[in-house]
């Protein structure tokens, strides 16, 4: 089963920071996708409710605070791993 890091846009920066979780999902998206986009008109899995609210913190700025908007949090699909010879 894939594990999708979580990333989620940030309030105070307005960049893109991992929240250093990952939700393990038989069937996620195949590129970067907010939780809004992903789940419409789908319920959430445990695992993706329990995200909500989680404390996030900005690594700009060092503040921290609640996850609350699922259209800034995004999945992120494990990348390929390269081969090397």
């Amino acid at each position: 089963m894939p594990a999708y890091e979580i990333y989620f846009r940030c309030h105070d920066c307005k960049g893109e920071h991992p929240i250093h979780l990952k939700i393990h999902l038989d069937h996620g998206p195949d590129h970067k996708q907010s939780l809004t986009d992903f789940f419409r008109g789908r319920s959430m899995p445990p695992q993706v409710t329990a995200i909500q609210g989680h404390k996030a913190f900005c690594l700009r700025t060092g503040r921290t605070f609640r996850l609350e908007d699922d259209d800034q949090i995004f999945l992120v699909p494990p990348t390929v791993p390269l081969i090397s010879i």
